[in-house]
């Protein structure tokens, strides 16, 4: 089952999520009424648990850095609600990234979004980073390589709402593996699910990052723009890389490598 096939709302989840209040721990025999049933539904959706979890890059020259940093903190929360909502105790699933250096950024996308993990309290020992795509379809192909290099045998993305529909267009257009990757945005419902599993406080930090990355009303704005050129460009292959080499300057994936920052 799509993972993210509810989210199409554009914010029910997160407005839910926004109102959570309390709740139990994860994986305890002291847990709240209600916590192995929000774990059972999460596994429900999911189907099989992912061994890795991306943060998809969001960076865009023109846009404010503070909020494209809020929308990679939000990926970022959702992606850790996930993985220990899991695996409670355990390491967790690998956390990817791949974002380059694009044009006006400080460092490379993957290393901002690997800051990013590690200030949430990700276990510094499963991050990977490969900076190699400045578009989203050659994120997709790093993953994809990032995914088999690592052993896994299924891959989950972690992207807003507003993006994970194009996600889905491309895996099937570039004709990747749809049982091996999925995509999810940090206001789904799994991602909702997963954050009723966790502590309290943990929630509370978590929820936090997700609600100060919801946009609300868009369509007009530079972000929302460039998304509706994104998914034009994206019927044709070479206009999309000509764009992006543009807007967010050129990048050789081929020489990226994946390592733990």
């Amino acid at each position: 089952m799509d993972p993210g096939a509810d989210e199409g709302g554009g914010g029910a989840a997160v407005r839910s999520v926004n109102g959570f209040s309390g709740g139990g721990g994860c994986g305890r025999r002291s847990e709240a009424p209600g916590v192995g049933e929000s774990r059972g539904e999460l596994c429900r959706l999911l189907g099989r648990a992912p061994g890795a979890i991306a943060v998809m890059g969001k960076w865009e020259p023109f846009l404010r850095a503070e909020r494209c940093l809020e929308e990679v903190a939000a990926r970022a929360a959702a992606a850790l609600a996930l993985g220990e909502a899991l695996v409670p105790g355990g390491p967790g699933p690998y956390l990817l990234s791949a974002e380059a250096h694009l044009r006006g950024q400080p460092a490379a996308g993957c290393l901002i979004a690997a800051e990013i993990l590690r200030g949430l309290g990700a276990c510094p020992e499963r991050l990977r980073c490969s900076p190699a795509a400045n578009r989203t379809t050659v994120e997709l192909h790093t993953l994809e390589r990032m995914r088999r290099e690592l052993g896994v045998e299924r891959l989950l993305m972690v992207t807003a709402p507003y993006h994970a529909e194009r996600v889905r267009a491309l895996i099937a257009r570039e004709r990747l593996d749809g049982e091996r990757l999925a995509v999810v945005s940090c206001e789904a419902r799994a991602v909702e699910l997963a954050l009723l599993c966790l502590p309290p406080a943990r929630r509370q930090r978590l929820v936090t990052a997700i609600a100060r990355g919801h946009r609300e009303g868009d369509a007009l704005s530079a972000g929302g723009l460039n998304e509706r050129l994104a998914r034009l460009a994206a019927r044709l292959p070479l206009l999309e890389r000509v764009f992006a080499d543009l807007v967010r300057g050129r990048v050789d994936p081929r020489a990226a490598v994946t390592y733990r920052p």
